[in-house]
């Protein structure tokens, strides 16, 4: 596509001080090189202007061209001498491996022009946007980018299952991947807990850049508590071992990472925000008894050497014990289960989860709808009213025979709804945001949860029709009795995931509620002090 002249699909604002080129939709550009790297391309304006512009934001003019349109999914040719271990990754454009909708870009620009103005008078096109239409508007935007079950290893689950079931697939498992469930007191399946706790922490991200500065991206420091030492990951590499996870988990629902952004990358509380939600993926994993021991987990938040790097993810590349073949790695205990039983449970946890999900996701629309009005529109009507009483003590500062301290007052009064509107500002980050990156795991976690359920749903069809066949002389008992185990291996595996569910939302979602009230209570103290301060100026 090099010389030729492509369209823009969308508007995208290059970053200051990169060499990224800002396009507007509908402006045709001239491709100097269609594979800088990473998704995207170097063109030239129609004013002559050149610079970087994602590929997934243009198509070629003719659509009879017989070169392929572009897409965000392009892997780098060339990689600059500081590269992070980067010669085989896949690419790092937050736009992802799809063409953004038109949508997402009018959400961007609604989310550019609430932007809140550091002026204590807002500009006009705040003034224009109604509580209305931010609501519904964000009320209706995609909350989190839930990672998406692959199609093809989906295929390969139901593939796998019949000879997991039969036994047809003998797998060597070693002694270090063996995975215990036990039951509790309640006679509940469980997943017996890891030894040795641990914590990691996300800390000290930072701008780092490639093809000799022309590509810029976000480096996070890792320390686990284990051996307090830190070792460097980019987003993409979060990305790589999310999909290790989940290929290798097909009866754990994997928690999601942060949603990928391709505009405003680089800005400060972005990045921090971003840092926090990493934080809250990295802590479940760490919480959770099966993903804390996985060797892809511990590769990656304790390798520090490149070539050791390297070898660890071809290694969990070629993993064999991925998906079902998974399953002969668990331990459970020899009773059989209650089919009966397993059913009406399973089902009712089934019907709880669907019902749970719309809910989850209605609230995560509050808690970003919240944050928006904070920042935008409450923030303004403080600013309003605080403008309204500095205004009627200036006017009063006009009649030579006033005594001064109403007109003081006044002002003070300003000052202090003024004050008011930026804690409104602020508070988000303290309370909505946090409370929201919580709600952003359990919403991955539950969409999730209806795959999980539908290999046990299968497993157990397969045990009725070797019934069946049991019954026509068609299958010997024994083969029925083992066929049965293996489903109560899946059926232990789900139940133990299920009870790890209701453990972390009992414990975690009610912290999360607790330091949210706290953070609220001390945000109207604020308030409240701001408004004791303007009182005791009225009396001189």
């Amino acid at each position: 596509m090099e010389g030729h002249q492509v369209q823009a699909l969308y508007d995208f604002t290059g970053e200051p001080g990169t060499a990224e080129l800002s396009i507007n939709a509908g402006q045709i550009l001239t491709v100097i090189r269609a594979n800088v790297g990473d998704g995207w391309c170097e063109g030239v304006n129609q004013s002559g202007k050149s610079g970087l512009f994602p590929a997934a934001y243009v198509q070629p003019v003719d659509p009879n061209a017989s070169a392929p349109p572009m897409t965000g999914s392009t892997t780098s040719s060339q990689q600059g001498t500081g590269d992070y271990w980067d010669d085989d990754w896949d690419d790092d454009s937050e736009a992802g491996h799809d063409t953004p909708a038109p949508v997402n870009q009018q959400q961007h620009h609604l989310q550019q022009a609430v932007q809140p103005s550091s002026q204590p008078v807002y500009p006009d096109y705040a003034d224009s946007i109604s509580t209305h239409t931010v609501h519904s508007v964000i009320s209706e935007r995609p909350i989190s980018n839930v990672p998406k079950k692959n199609t093809k290893f989906s295929t390969l689950i139901k593939s796998g299952e019949d000879s997991f079931l039969m036994g047809t697939k003998i797998v060597v498992v070693p002694d270090n991947e063996r995975v215990f469930i036990e039951e509790n007191e309640e006679r509940r399946c469980v997943w017996v807990p890891a030894i040795d706790t641990y914590n990691c922490v996300v800390t000290s991200p930072k701008k780092e850049s490639k093809l000799k500065g022309l590509k810029s991206f976000i480096v996070y420091q890792l320390t686990p508590t284990f051996n307090n030492i830190q070792v460097s990951r980019r987003y993409k590499h979060f990305d790589w071992l999310h999909e290790r996870l989940e290929e290798k988990y097909c009866f754990i629902p994997i928690p999601p990472l942060p949603d990928k952004q391709i505009s405003g990358r680089y800005e400060e509380q972005f990045i921090e925000h971003r840092r926090t939600q990493l934080q809250e993926f990295v802590d479940y994993v760490c919480r959770h008894p099966v993903l804390c021991r996985s060797r892809v987990w511990e590769h990656f938040m304790t390798c520090t050497d490149e070539k050791r790097w390297k070898a660890g993810k071809r290694q969990a590349e070629k993993d064999e014990l991925l998906g079902v073949n998974y399953f002969n790695v668990l331990q459970c205990p020899d009773t059989p289960l209650d089919p009966v039983k397993v059913d009406i449970e399973n089902d009712a946890f089934a019907k709880f989860i669907n019902g749970l999900d719309p809910v989850v996701k209605n609230f995560m629309a509050m808690a970003v709808d919240q944050s928006k009005k904070h920042q935008v529109l409450y923030k303004r009507e403080f600013q309003k009213i605080a403008q309204s009483f500095t205004s009627l003590g200036f006017a009063l500062d006009a009649d030579d025979n006033s005594r001064g301290i109403l007109n003081s007052a006044l002002k003070v009064t300003g000052d202090a709804y003024n004050e008011i509107g930026k804690l409104y500002e602020e508070q988000p980050k303290f309370d909505w945001e946090p409370l929201g990156d919580k709600f952003h795991i359990y919403r991955g976690i539950i969409s999730s949860f209806p795959d999980v359920i539908s290999i046990h749903k299968s497993a157990v069809q397969k045990r009725k029709d070797s019934e069946r066949l049991v019954s026509e002389h068609k299958m010997e008992p024994q083969q029925l009795r083992e066929l049965s185990h293996r489903t109560d291996v899946i059926a232990r595996a789900l139940m133990a995931e299920e009870t790890h569910f209701q453990m972390e939302r009992e414990v975690h979602i009610k912290q999360a509620m607790k330091n949210h009230l706290t953070e609220q209570i001390a945000f109207y103290k604020k308030i409240v002090n701001k408004l004791q301060e303007a009182l005791n100026a009225y009396d001189g």
